[in-house]
């Protein structure tokens, strides 16, 4: 009787300060700033106190050695596979608590949690092998081998994957910014996924770019955009007077369409003497690009008609 009482004692004792160990940590998880590890460890803790207190039981027995030593394997195993898949849960909450706090516009991020998950487990695999005695050396040298051959085989895809996480990491382009590349094709960007930038262009056609072609190229990325006009007057025009009456529409343009920056003051600047005039340029602002054209349209189009009703003679204008 004596030989089953103190062992009960023991886990008993073991078990009810282990129980208060695990309801302190619970309640700090639930107090910390990462809410989920409550959820994540609720479950699995309950499993920990009872293989500790149980190891803690065969320690102190008089239970024959050989089969303290098979109970013992069988409780490390069991510990070391359940630590693995909370660490795998903590480190995926984590990563998804620093995204979610540093306002990152990612992709879908399934694949890569699942990918970390796999790393973890495989880890922890690995250790529950060398935990019971088992070679891994075979193993981890057949891991490697192989994870060479697929690194090799999608060496195309996996440039573009971490020039994708360069480019969403950087926040140098950001979806809904309006970007011209260095072929010259300009639009917004519409989408950034882990392999390729979508890019709206102007005429609502999609060009599909990959990101190791994008983060390898030049780029202008416009916050926003001043719009230049080319115009040539006759060498007998009033230069005063020109400038004077292309300002007066330049800011009535400016002021009067949609998607203009209403508070930029237009500016007329004299370029060169040309062959058969004075070249200016006539310096806009738009905010939104995608109105860009039309900005130019008003402004040619009223500057036509000002200089025909001022006698100014126009010999042309280019953008």
């Amino acid at each position: 009787m004596k030989g089953i009482y103190i062992p009960t004692l023991i886990f008993s004792l073991s078990l009810l300060l282990l129980l208060g160990i695990r309801c302190l940590l619970l309640y700090l998880a639930k107090r910390s700033a990462f809410k989920s590890l409550h959820r994540i460890l609720r479950v699995p803790s309950i499993l920990w106190v009872l293989a500790v207190a149980l190891y803690t039981t065969l320690y102190f027995s008089d239970m024959q050695r050989k089969y303290v030593f098979l109970t013992e394997k069988v409780i490390q195993g069991a510990l070391i596979l359940s630590l693995t898949f909370v660490l795998a849960d903590i480190v995926v909450e984590v990563i998804r608590f620093y995204i979610n706090r540093a306002y990152l516009s990612l992709p879908p991020m399934g694949l890569i949690f699942a990918l970390v998950r796999s790393i973890i487990i495989t880890l922890g695999f690995i250790t529950l092998l060398s935990s019971l005695g088992i070679p891994v050396v075979h193993f981890i040298t057949t891991l490697g081998v192989g994870a060479l051959a697929v690194s090799l085989a999608l060496q195309g895809t996996l440039s573009n994957f971490f020039s994708g996480l360069n480019i969403l990491l950087s926040k140098q382009i950001k979806i809904g910014d309006f970007v011209r590349l260095e072929s010259g094709e300009e639009g917004f960007v519409q989408d950034i996924t882990w392999m390729n930038t979508v890019i709206r262009r102007l005429d609502n056609n999609t060009l599909v770019i990959p990101n190791s072609r994008l983060v390898n190229s030049i780029l202008l990325n416009y916050k926003s955009l001043l719009i230049t006009v080319s115009i040539t007057v006759s060498y007998n025009s009033d230069l005063e007077k020109v400038e004077k009456e292309t300002l007066k529409v330049a800011k009535e343009v400016q002021r009067s369409v949609k998607g203009a920056d209403q508070n930029f003051e237009p500016s007329v600047r004299y370029q060169s003497f040309g062959d058969l005039g004075v070249t200016f340029n006539v310096i806009l602002k738009v905010l939104d690009p995608i109105y860009q054209s039309v900005l130019k349209h008003e402004l040619i189009k009223r500057i036509k008609q000002a200089f025909y009703e001022q006698g100014i003679e126009f010999i042309k204008s280019g953008i």
